[in-house]
């Protein structure tokens, strides 16, 4: 039988990735097995590492990295080889350092009205979503910070925060600040819970929170 070269009928493509984020590169190589794959980086080969991952399965090639730096930013070539013959594609990584890339809130907090009688020992959820999702956030309650406690838990998802009261008090009533931070910028979002004597109407927002 003939032995196939090597083929790319996927080919690489250029990717822009922001600073700190992951990287992933994939490509799918056709041809008589076994194909040899070879990743290189301005004309020097990569091998896996604690923060690169190269992996070959059923005829795709893929390379991840966990946290880009600027230093990443590059030509990258993927080479297959086999017994037939060898061929290549490529793909420009650009990385968009911290300075470039713009800090907001895609989703902002929203006031949480509960009634007194049916809110006490119940729990608060606020939320909101943060571009990127690399930002740094913190939480204040009243402008003081708030640190995670059985009281107060922060949960971090992508580009989603959120953070839950738990067994909610007269004395939670107040104002409430998500702080995200990236590099030197910073933005705020700011919602109330507000606990009204029952009798006044007005929205219930409850959550349970596992």
């Amino acid at each position: 039988l003939q032995k196939l070269p090597p083929s790319f009928d996927l080919p690489l493509k250029p990717v822009t990735v922001n600073e700190g984020e992951a990287l992933s590169l994939t490509c799918h190589a056709r041809g008589s097995p076994p194909i040899r794959i070879q990743w290189m980086k301005d004309r020097r080969e990569l091998s896996s590492s604690s923060s690169t991952r190269i992996t070959f399965v059923d005829g795709t090639a893929a390379l991840e990295m966990s946290r880009v730096t600027k230093s990443d930013a590059g030509d990258y070539l993927c080479k297959a080889t086999n017994e037939a013959g060898s061929e290549f594609c490529k793909s420009r990584v650009t990385v968009k350092g911290i300075s470039a890339v713009p800090l907001k809130f895609v989703k902002e907090l929203e006031n949480i009205v509960l009634q007194e009688a049916e809110s006490i020992g119940s729990s608060a959820v606020f939320e909101c979503q943060i571009s990127p999702s690399t930002a740094i956030t913190t939480w204040m309650k009243d402008g003081s910070n708030l640190r995670e406690s059985p009281k107060h838990k922060f949960t971090s998802d992508g580009k989603d925060r959120k953070l839950a009261i738990i067994d909610v008090q007269l004395s939670d009533r107040g104002e409430y600040t998500c702080v995200a931070k990236l590099g030197n910028k910073e933005k705020t979002s700011t919602a109330k819970l507000i606990v009204e004597a029952s009798g006044n109407g007005g929205a219930t927002e409850l959550q349970d929170v596992m």
